[in-house]
């Protein structure tokens, strides 16, 4: 693997777990802590790949996204957020972004999103993306809608009734 993945990442000891775990898995990584970096970053190696934190010291992840769009187009990014709701998710992907993972994530969860971003992807309708970052924050609460809606900015209701337009797992 000789892709390049730019971390944006302000939490320093995940920044750097992240970035022994890449490079161990063969990718070339470049370390930064918020979006000032993050430019001067893009300008001096641009990424193939890029994991970026929504919720940064110096702006937002969303900024960072709005730079790759416009320096370096063929970027794959992927969010990673604690804080994550439906419309951060919905923007994140007009934006760009190819996946929008919720924090805590697994080094093995990051090393496959970022193989499948690799991979060519269809389109994903935004009712998709949606549903699948709904599923995931209620994986990551363990199933306790109230605290998903919270993570959401949603109220528990509103939760309760997309959850019922979802259709059954097969």
């Amino acid at each position: 693997m000789n892709a390049t993945v730019l971390v944006v990442e302000d939490d320093r000891h995940y920044r750097e777990t992240l970035g022994r775990r890449l490079r161990r898995s063969g990718y070339r990584v470049t370390l930064v802590a918020g979006l000032t970096e993050a430019r001067g970053a893009i300008a001096a190696l641009p990424p193939d790949l890029a994991l970026i934190d929504l919720k940064l010291e110096d702006g937002d992840g969303l900024a960072v996204l709005k730079v790759l769009a416009d320096k370096v187009p063929a970027c794959r990014a992927i969010m990673l957020t604690g804080h994550g709701t439906i419309p951060d998710a919905v923007e994140a992907m007009r934006l760009g972004a190819v996946d929008f993972r919720t924090k805590p994530v697994s080094g093995h969860e990051i090393i496959q999103a970022l193989r499948d971003a690799l991979e060519p992807l269809p389109m994903q309708s935004l009712e998709r993306v949606e549903r699948d970052h709904i599923l995931s924050v209620l994986h990551a609460c363990g199933g306790n809608i109230s605290e998903a809606a919270r993570r959401l900015g949603l109220h528990r209701r509103t939760l309760q009734r997309k959850l019922q337009k979802l259709p059954p797992a097969r």
